[in-house]
C-alpha cells in the first residue's frame, strides 16, 4: 500500500518508500538498497519539493570526492555515482507518474559524470596457467568448473551461479539462460572444455543447481585463489572480458559474438573487447595456403616436450605436467611413471586434435614454474 508521500514528504520517507514497493521488483534490488544509503545521509529530511539543481551537483561533487570503501587511497568512480544519481532520478519519476505528486527533476538538469574507461586486463599465459592449477587443486572442486565455465562461454558470475542442469542439452551442447541481466532468455553454446568440466569433474544430474556457490561465497574464495596465485589486478568480471576477446581472436564476429554474452548494444560489447594486437598480425598479411599435410605428419608435428614437475618419494613418484592442468601420473617407481607420462602426454595431443584444437606451446622459461614442492624439472621426450 501506497503511504500519503506527497511534495512537502521528506526525502527520506519518499525514498524508503520506492525501496519497499519499487526496489524488489528489480534484479538489481540488493545493489539499489546499498546505493540509497548515501542519498538519505545527505538529503536527510529535505522535501521533495526543495529539492535543487544545486544541492543534487553538491551531492555529486562530495561523492566523487568520498574515498572509495575498500581503498583508502582511491576515490569512489564515476560509474558509482552516476548510478546513485540514476537512483535518484528515478525516484522522482515513479511519484510523478505513480504517485500523483506534481513535481520537477532536479537531477535531469545535472550533469553526469563520466564513466571510467574499460578496463583492458587480459590475462597472460602465465597467469592463465597459474590460476588454472590453482583452482583445480582447490577443496572445493566446483571451483574449477566454475572458471574454466567463465573462461570458455564469457557467461556473467550470476549466471553461472543460476546455471541448472534441466537446462543444460547434451545433444545440442548449449547451457539455457532463462534469466539474464538484461531481461531477455538466451541460449550459449559450450565448447569441448565446457562439456568436460561439466560431465567429468562435476557430477550430472537431471535437475537442480549445477553449481552450489553463493555469490558472496565466489568473491571471497576468488580473492584467496588471486592471491595465492600471486595475480594482481583481476577481478572474476574480468574473466567476461577475457572470454570475450577469445572469441574475437578466434575469428567470430560481432553479430555471432554478441549472441553469445548476451550483449545488446554493440557499443557496450566493444567496451568489453580488448583484442591482443599481436595476433592480429596474420591477418593483415595472410600466408599463402599450403598443401595439406597427412596426418601422421601433423601428428609428429605437435609431438614435442613439455616441461613437467617430478617429485620422488620413498614409495611413489609423481609427474605433473606444467602447461596440462590436472594431467598427473602417478606411480611406485620413476620409470614407471616416465612410461605412463609419454601415454598419457601423446593421449592428450591427439585429442586437442581430434577437436580440432592446438595444443597449448610448452612453457619455456623454467623461472616461470613456481608452484608446489619438485625435486627437478624434467622434459617428457616425444615417443
Amino acid at each position: 500500500m501506497i503511504n500519503n508521500v506527497c511534495e512537502i514528504s521528506p526525502l527520506s520517507e519518499a525514498l524508503s518508500q520506492y525501496l519497499r514497493l519499487v526496489t524488489p521488483l528489480k534484479k538489481g534490488k540488493n545493489q539499489e538498497f546499498y546505493r540509497a544509503k548515501p542519498l538519505i545521509a545527505f538529503f536527510q529530511d529535505t522535501p521533495l519539493k526543495e529539492l535543487n539543481s544545486l544541492q543534487v551537483a553538491a551531492y555529486r561533487d562530495k561523492r566523487l570526492a568520498d574515498p572509495h570503501p575498500k581503498n583508502q587511497k582511491k576515490t569512489l568512480s564515476g560509474s558509482t555515482v552516476k548510478l546513485e544519481m540514476m537512483l535518484l532520478s528515478h525516484l522522482f519519476t515513479v511519484a510523478a507518474s505513480e504517485w500523483g505528486i506534481e513535481i520537477d527533476n532536479p537531477v535531469t538538469k545535472v550533469r553526469k559524470p563520466k564513466p571510467p574507461p574499460g578496463r583492458s586486463r587480459r590475462l597472460t599465459k602465465r597467469e592463465n596457467t597459474l590460476l588454472l592449477r590453482k583452482a583445480y587443486s582447490h577443496p572445493n572442486e566446483e571451483l574449477y568448473p566454475v572458471i574454466v565455465i567463465a573462461l570458455e562461454t564469457a557467461m556473467r558470475q550470476g549466471e553461472i551461479i543460476g546455471l541448472r542442469w534441466e537446462h543444460i542439452s547434451w545433444k545440442k551442447r548449449v547451457a539455457h539462460l532463462p534469466y539474464t541481466k538484461n531481461g531477455t532468455m538466451r541460449d550459449v553454446p559450450l565448447s569441448n572444455n565446457a562439456i568436460y568440466v561439466l560431465k567429468h569433474i562435476l557430477k550430472p544430474k537431471n535437475e537442480g543447481k549445477v553449481f552450489q556457490y553463493s555469490q558472496s561465497g565466489i568473491k571471497s574464495t576468488w580473492r584467496c585463489l588471486v592471491k595465492s596465485a600471486g595475480i594482481e589486478d583481476f577481478h572474476f568480471h574480468d574473466l567476461r572480458h577475457e572470454a570475450i576477446s577469445r572469441l574475437f581472436e578466434k575469428g567470430l564476429d560481432m553479430l555471432e559474438v554478441s549472441t553469445i554474452s548476451g550483449h545488446k548494444s554493440l557499443s557496450m560489447l566493444k567496451r568489453y573487447t580488448h583484442l591482443q594486437a599481436y595476433k592480429l598480425v596474420s591477418k593483415l598479411d595472410p600466408k599463402k595456403k599450403r598443401k595439406k599435410a597427412n596426418a601422421p605428419q601433423e601428428v609428429r608435428d605437435f609431438m614435442i616436450a613439455y616441461p613437467a614437475i617430478m617429485e620422488k618419494r620413498t614409495k611413489k613418484c609423481t609427474i605433473d605436467f606444467y602447461d596440462f592442468v590436472g594431467l598427473r601420473i602417478t606411480a611406485r617407481n620413476c620409470d614407471d611413471a616416465m612410461a605412463e607420462a609419454k601415454n598419457q602426454l601423446l593421449r592428450k595431443i591427439v585429442m586437442f586434435l581430434h577437436n580440432n584444437e592446438k595444443p597449448p606451446k610448452p612453457t619455456l622459461n623454467f623461472e616461470e614454474i613456481e608452484i608446489g614442492k619438485r625435486d627437478s624439472i624434467s622434459m617428457i621426450s616425444p615417443l
